[in-house]
């Protein structure tokens, strides 16, 4: 049991060194600053909708909406939905490409 729990936490903490080498390239691609704060939301914690960003990181809707769009044409980050079956919009999220 030690020894899987050991494995687990060594490949828990190769992964978030994986993740920060990822974010390290990813924000060389990006000059805004107001960006690198939603793609740091965005990476800490994917998908994500952007009253979920406006809640992580505390910058305006419009502004998020600005930096998402900026970083979707950079080709940083992808915009997707579920489409549900009932009435209505279905929701919109942002993940890290």
């Amino acid at each position: 049991m030690g020894q899987s729990l050991d494995k687990l936490l060594a490949s828990e903490k190769e992964e978030s060194k994986l993740d920060q080498q990822r974010l390290n390239s990813l924000t060389k691609l990006v000059t805004n600053e107001t960006d690198k704060i939603v793609l740091k939301a965005l990476v800490d914690g994917q998908p994500a909708t952007r009253m979920q960003l406006c809640e992580r990181t505390g910058i305006p809707r419009t502004t998020i909406y600005d930096a998402l769009t900026r970083l979707i044409l950079k080709k940083v980050v992808i915009k997707y939905s579920n489409p549900n079956k009932t009435k209505g919009r279905p929701k919109v999220f942002y993940r890290v490409a």
